[in-house]
């Protein structure tokens, strides 16, 4: 009987709490977070949808002062990496600015009233993950949904190796 390879980093399928109790979300810590879609619908499928999801994650990144280590977006949810950096805000801050960004942008374009899930699941990548073994398991979603044969060939996934490096 032949069996499956087990994922060496999965959050799905584990149940889980969405935040961990207790934990400071504005340190300077990776997180993983997955951000789906209202009803998983596949927003993202074209390329201009995927195109302003990435500029506004990005540019969000930027003005709040988080670092981004990986993205990648599929149709229906997105994956990131990222890190409070020198910010003061916190995970749920980010996000909410982001979301709020986002949703601005398809409502004056698609009149969509909602873009996203209410929450968001997070992971804390603790110092003994290792960091980059995540960003694989990221990178290849689309790999893994038969959407590309090489996770290189996705062209809405991306890491940035200069941030990645603070903490690997």
């Amino acid at each position: 009987m032949e069996t499956k390879a087990k994922d060496p980093y999965k959050t799905w399928g584990k149940s889980r709490s969405n935040r961990l109790p207790n934990y400071d979300y504005s340190k300077d810590r990776p997180v993983h977070v997955t951000v789906s879609t209202d009803n998983k619908e596949n927003i993202f499928d074209s390329e201009i949808n995927a195109k302003i999801v990435i500029d506004e994650l990005l540019k969000t990144a930027k003005d709040v002062r988080f670092r981004m280590l990986c993205y990648c977006l599929m149709p229906d949810h997105l994956h990131v990496i990222v890190s409070p950096g020198e910010s003061t805000l916190t995970l749920s801050k980010f996000l909410n600015i982001f979301k709020g960004r986002t949703t601005a942008v398809f409502r004056e374009r698609k009149d969509l009233k909602k873009i996203w899930q209410r929450s968001a699941f997070d992971h804390v990548i603790r110092t003994e993950e290792n960091l980059k073994a995540v960003i694989e398991y990221i990178r290849n979603n689309p790999v893994r949904k038969g959407i590309v044969e090489n996770a290189d060939d996705y062209p809405y996934s991306e890491s940035f190796d200069v941030e990645i490096q603070k903490y690997a």
